[in-house]
C-alpha cells in the first residue's frame, strides 16, 4: 500500500474540541444487560445507553484523546445515545472480556484483538467460532462516506467468511524513533543510512532499551534490524495474519546478532529490568540519546510536559525520523479498533454504529492525528488541519522522513504469539546481553517458547 506522506503528533485537546462536530438530538430505545448497557436509574428515558468497559481511561495514555471523544459523542447525541465509561486496568481487560464472553454477557463494544491483551487466537476460537461478533457489512454499505475512509488492507483482514467482524482502521500510525540533537548528530538522516552506517554513527551514544514488560523499545529496534535483512520485510509482513512461530530464519538471526551488539555497546545503563517508563525516563533525562517509539510520544516533548524532564533535557531538542533503510513500522492488516457483540439488542447496535461512524468522521480523524499522530490515507485533509500541522516541528520532521520510497513493515508485536510478545521476548533479552545466549541460541529458545504457546 502506498501510504500518504504524513505522521503527526501533538497534544490537541482544545483543538479536538474545535474540530469535532456537536449538536443533534433524537429518539431512542431500551436498556440492557449487566456489562453491556443500561439506562442509568432504570427509568425509560428514551436514551440508548451503552456501558463501555475500556482500558483507555484513567492514567492510560489512550485516555487523553479517547475520553474527551466519548464526551463529544455524548454531547452530539444528547437525548438519543449515551456511552458510559467503565475503567478497566489494561492488565486485566482481556481476562474481563473472556469472563464476560463465557457468561454470555459481552459488552456492546469491545476492543479489537491486538489491543488490551486480547489475542487473535482466542478471538478466532471463541468469538468467531461461536458467532459472537456482529456483522458490520450492512452498516458499511449504508454508510459509504464512513467505510470509504477505511484502509483496504484492514477491510480485507476484518472480513472473515464474508462477514465484516471488526471496524477496520482508518488511521495508520507508523512507528519510528526520536533522538536528542544535542547528544546525537550525523552527516545524513538516519532514514538514509544503512544499518551498518547507523550503528557506526552511534559512537558512545546510548539507546533507551528495555527488557521488562514486553521489551517494547527493544522489540521495535529488532523489527527494524530484521526488516533491513534480505527477505526480512517479507518474513515479517507475511506472518502478520497467522503469526511467526519459527525464529531461526537467517534474517531473524542476523537481526538478533546486530541487536546483541547494540545492547552490549549502546544500551542505556538501566536497560536490564527496565519497563517502558524507565526507558522513557532514560531518554528524557539524557541518559540515552535515542528511543524507538510511536508518534504518540511526541506530546511528551511539548511545552508543558517539562515535569517529566530532568538533567537539562529539553523537548525542543528532540528530532524525529524513521529507521535506517527508509523503513517505517506499520501494519494495516489488523482487526481494526472495535467489534460489536452479536448479543446486543438492535438499539444497542444502532448506538454502537453511531459511535463508530462518529469516530471515523473527518473531524475526529483529524483530531486524532493531531493528538496521537499517524496518517489517514483515504481522506483529504482540511485547511484547518493543515494549518495546525505546521505549528509543531516534530510533525513535519516525521512527515518529511517518509517518502514514496519508504518501505512499511509490521513490528514483532504483530507477529509474535501473545505470550512471546508480552513476556518471553523480554525475559530472554538479559541472557542475550550478558552472552549467556548466542544470537542463534536466543532464536532457538524463542522458537521453543512459541511452540509451547501452541499447546
Amino acid at each position: 500500500m502506498r501510504i500518504k506522506k504524513l505522521a503527526a503528533v501533538m497534544t490537541a485537546a482544545a483543538l479536538a474540541a474545535s474540530l469535532a462536530a456537536c449538536g443533534s438530538k433524537g429518539n431512542q430505545s431500551d436498556g440492557a444487560k449487566d456489562g453491556a448497557s443500561s439506562n442509568g436509574d432504570g427509568a425509560d428515558s428514551g436514551v440508548i445507553e451503552i456501558k463501555l468497559p475500556t482500558f483507555m481511561a484513567g492514567e492510560n495514555v489512550g485516555a487523553v484523546f479517547f475520553l474527551p471523544e466519548v464526551e463529544r459523542f455524548n454531547a452530539k447525541y444528547e437525548g438519543k445515545y449515551k456511552i458510559t465509561i467503565e475503567e478497566v486496568p489494561q492488565a486485566g481487560y482481556a481476562d474481563k472480556i473472556k469472563q464476560l464472553a463465557q457468561q454470555n454477557q459481552l459488552p456492546v463494544l469491545v476492543h479489537a484483538p491486538g489491543s488490551g491483551g486480547i489475542d487473535a487466537q482466542w478471538f478466532k476460537q471463541v468469538v468467531l467460532d461461536n458467532d459472537m461478533a456482529y456483522d458490520l457489512s450492512a452498516y458499511a454499505e449504508k454508510n459509504p462516506d464512513v467505510s470509504g475512509r477505511w484502509l483496504e488492507e484492514s477491510v480485507d483482514f476484518c472480513t472473515v467468511d464474508g462477514k465484516l467482524i471488526c471496524k477496520p482502521l482508518s488511521v495508520l500510525k507508523p512507528v519510528g524513533l526520536y533522538y536528542n540533537s544535542t547528544m546525537y548528530s550525523a552527516d545524513k538522516d538516519i532514514r538514509d543510512m544503512t544499518i551498518d552506517e547507523f550503528m557506526q554513527s552511534l559512537g558512545d551514544n546510548k539507546l533507551a532499551f528495555q527488557t521488562a514488560e514486553n521489551g517494547w523499545t527493544s522489540a521495535l529496534m529488532l523489527s527494524a534490524l530484521i526488516a533491513n535483512e534480505d527477505g526480512g520485510i517479507e518474513l515479517l509482513n507475511s506472518s502478520a495474519a497467522d503469526k511467526l512461530w519459527d525464529y531461526n530464519d537467517p534474517a531473524f538471526v542476523n537481526g538478533v546478532t546486530k541487536l546483541q551488539k547494540m545492547l552490549q555497546e549502546n544500551a542505556s545503563s538501566n536497560t536490564v529490568g527496565a519497563a517502558y517508563a524507565d526507558a522513557a525516563n532514560a531518554f528524557m533525562s539524557k541518559s540515552a540519546a535515542i528511543i524507538c517509539n510511536g508518534s504518540w510520544m511526541a506530546s511528551e516533548f511539548a511545552e508543558g510536559a517539562d515535569d517529566k524532564w530532568s538533567n537539562e533535557f529539553n523537548g525542543a531538542d528532540v528530532k524525529a525520523t524513521i529507521y535506517p533503510g527508509n523503513i517505517a513500522l506499520a501494519n494495516p492488516r489488523t482487526y481494526g479498533e472495535f467489534w460489536v457483540s452479536n448479543s446486543a439488542s438492535d438499539a444497542e447496535k444502532e448506538a454502537a454504529e453511531a459511535f463508530l461512524a462518529f469516530r471515523d468522521s473527518q473531524e475526529e480523524i483529524e483530531a486524532l492525528l493531531l493528538a496521537e499522530g499517524g496518517t489517514a490515507p483515504k481522506i483529504t485533509y482540511s485547511d484547518a488541519f493543515q494549518e495546525e500541522l505546521k505549528k509543531e516541528p516534530i510533525l513535519f520532521q516525521l512527515s518529511e522522513s517518509m517518502n514514496e520510497n519508504t518501505k512499511y513493515c509490521v513490528a514483532l508485536g504483530d507477529v509474535f504469539p501473545s505470550s512471546v510478545a508480552d513476556t518471553e521476548f523480554g525475559k530472554l533479552l538479559p541472557k542475550l546481553i550478558d552472552g549467556t545466549l548466542t544470537p542463534e541460541e536466543f532464536c532457538q529458545e524463542l522458537t521453543k517458547k512459541a511452540e509451547e504457546a501452541k499447546q
